[in-house]
């Protein structure tokens, strides 16, 4: 299929400014309306698929586009009137779309399609037009046509204060900025490197904010442990008290919208269309996993605050929350030998990057290259352009990879051009384009960019997720790339953090940024043995997570959600939060993964058994690369995803991999 390459003029949209992106959001609606009219105008008798079923998904191609862009800008742009005239468009575009969208004549349009041509149509059109037909046909249902007029009216107001409400409480956690001061001496434990990252404040002390690169080493590495406290306590503040009334409103409104739509709690709606299926599905596999890991998190807990005991000579010495992450590593030290710095020395980010394009080129046979010529929304952001080996473009995508004021503070991969084809019946396909954004530590002058080998993870997770969206050759694009249901979306990405755990990919990731020799073989036997390190306690919090966001979306009176967070960490952890600390404000899983957090688990047992082929047949196998793409990275959603996982094993899959990682039974 060609795909016809970028030019500079295709990214005229990282300049847009205000009054620019303020004009949009009235002509995506107006088009979208336009294109709408023509499927409704169509009579009963004609309608086929290509007139009422294409013309229903491709009426928000180019459309979808032009949001992207626009929600991009408000996750990235460092000028702040254009994050905030960004905000009111995606708000304005979301509230509205939804009043457009809702149309009782396109739902009756899909119905007359359904009752007539469907039946002779569906004996000779492909199986992803058939899939797209079952799931359009099942969204629209969802939307309440045939409930009463006064209650589809309620779910249109519902969806779109929803909508409103869920951009604000991102928006909040963003815009969230908060720090602690600190001297040369109560940065005791952190290295020159750290120091040379942070600014100061008037009096001349560092500055340590909540970023990522900041907060995460501070955590790990300050010995002061009254300033451990001090910045641990203001990270459960972010997002704010505002973000809490903001939550109280998004779970008051999706328990009604549920309920009118016919659920019995939120979690059913949302699992309906994902692996799971149902709620209580997803509570029985989070409760099941509890039981198998609480013990074995408790005990990590419980040798961190012997540790602590030790180094203190306080036997009664407490464990407390901004203590966890200091006796983890100081424990991985004794265990292992392993200093978490001595490590990071060996992970540049260039070396990590061109490690990764080299991993990755050889599993799925294709070439990564950087382009110049190209301005993006910041002078850090880099462009690269994806080609197989014969040269020929397939996608393009920019790294935005260091924190800034305003930006997007977490790890993420954005869609903003997804593949498909241009037309119905032609052969040409459209280039994708996807960003990926991450916070790690910025280079100065002095140090380059180190990773810890966690971050390392990171950047081949994220990556996964991208060479899921670039390599896509799914026919539309509500299923192409990483438009998956919702808990399978993290699996191939959760494949490819294995090679963050091998010699072989580990050999083209490492290189220390002095001598650039790949790390030692003591060193790196001791970084392979830290695998299970706190592996127990960390699947611990992440139930702990998932039971926090399942408990809020799969109960009609939801607890308070700052309590429950508290509650939860204190059963399982018997470790005590604040009775101020408001974690849920800045959890921002609660918008767009709700009732969903799951999902990073249950992914996980599909990721650890499709793993197994390349763990029998070499991790740099290009025969299981090249099954890999084919089945999982280029058919995105356009099976379903139990179909792609025995299509890529030969066999059904299961979780004795996933149970055998974790070293639980």
């Amino acid at each position: 299929m060609k795909r016809t390459p970028y030019t500079p003029k295709d990214f005229a949209w990282t300049k847009w400014t205000a009054s620019d992106i303020r004009k949009l959001a009235p002509k995506i609606l107006a088009e979208k309306k336009d294109r709408l009219f023509e499927i409704k105008k169509v009579p009963s008798t004609e309608r086929n698929f290509e007139n009422t079923i294409y013309a229903l998904e491709s009426s928000d191609y180019g459309i979808s586009e032009t949001i992207l862009k626009i929600d991009l800008l408000q996750n990235v742009s460092p000028k702040k009137t254009i994050r905030d005239t960004a905000k009111r468009a995606i708000d304005t575009i979301q509230n509205k779309m939804i009043a457009i969208e809702r149309d009782p004549k396109i739902w009756q349009a899909l119905k007359d399609y359904e009752k007539s041509a469907w039946r002779k149509e569906q004996k000779v059109v492909d199986s992803e037009s058939k899939k797209l037909f079952r799931d359009m046909f099942l969204n629209y249902k969802r939307l309440g046509f045939d409930l009463p007029a006064s209650k589809q009216k309620r779910v249109k107001e519902l969806s779109q204060r929803l909508a409103k409400v869920s951009n604000e409480f991102r928006q909040n956690i963003n815009a969230y900025d908060d720090h602690i001061l600190v001297t040369d001496k109560e940065l005791a434990g952190l290295p020159e490197r750290y120091k040379a990252g942070l600014t100061r404040a008037k009096d001349g002390r560092y500055k340590v904010t909540l970023a990522y690169p900041e907060l995460h080493p501070f955590m790990d590495l300050a010995k002061n442990e009254a300033k451990r406290k001090e910045l641990a306590e203001k990270a459960l503040q972010k997002g704010g008290k505002k973000n809490m009334k903001v939550l109280a409103e998004m779970l008051k409104i999706r328990i009604e919208h549920a309920h009118i739509l016919g659920y019995k709690t939120h979690a059913d709606y949302k699992t309906e269309l994902r692996m799971a299926k149902s709620g209580a599905r997803v509570i029985a596999f989070e409760q099941d996993l509890l039981k198998k890991v609480a013990k074995g998190g408790m005990d990590e807990i419980k040798a961190l605050r012997a540790l602590k005991r030790k180094k203190t000579g306080n036997k009664n010495a407490v464990l407390h929350f901004y203590d966890i992450a200091f006796y983890s590593h100081e424990l991985q030290k004794e265990k292992f030998n392993l200093d978490s710095e001595e490590v990071r020395s060996y992970f540049p980010l260039s070396r990590v990057l061109s490690g990764t394009f080299k991993i990755y080129s050889t599993l799925f046979g294709v070439k990564f290259e950087k382009l110049t010529g190209f301005t993006l929304w910041h002078p850090d952001v880099s462009l690269y352009v994806v080609k197989t080996l014969k040269g020929d473009v397939l996608s393009y995508f920019a790294l935005d990879l260091y924190p800034r004021h305003g930006k997007y503070g977490h790890a993420c991969v954005n869609d903003v051009v997804n593949g498909r084809k241009t037309s119905f019946s032609g052969s040409d396909y459209f280039t994708p384009f996807g960003t990926m954004l991450t916070n790690f530590p910025k280079p100065t002058k002095k140090n380059p960019s180190l990773l810890s080998h966690g971050e390392v993870e990171t950047f081949l997770h994220e990556f996964g997720h991208m060479v899921h969206h670039t390599l896509t050759t799914a026919r539309y694009a509500s299923q192409s790339g990483c438009h998956t249901a919702w808990d399978f979306v993290e699996a191939p990405s959760q494949m490819l953090e294995h090679w963050a755990w091998d010699k072989k990919p580990l050999a083209l990731l490492s290189a220390h940024y002095k001598t650039g020799k790949v790390l030692p073989p003591t060193l790196l036997k001791n970084l392979l043995a830290s695998k299970t390190h706190m592996l127990r306690y960390g699947i611990l919090r992440q139930l702990i997570q998932g039971m926090l966001d399942l408990t809020l979306h799969a109960k009609n009176k939801p607890p308070e959600p700052a309590k429950l967070y508290r509650d939860l960490i204190k059963k399982y952890t018997g470790i005590i939060l604040p009775r101020d600390a408001i974690f849920p404000a800045g959890f921002g899983h609660l918008d767009g993964y709700d009732a969903g957090y799951y999902g990073y688990l249950w992914s996980n047992v599909y990721a650890a058994d499709m793993f197994t082929r390349f763990k029998k047949e070499g991790i740099m196998s290009k025969k299981v690369g090249a099954d890999y793409k084919k089945w999982i990275l280029e058919k995105g959603g356009s099976m379903e995803e139990i179909d792609l996982v025995k299509g890529f094993l030969g066999r059904p899959p299961n979780n004795k991999a996933f149970l055998k990682e974790i070293d639980v039974r």
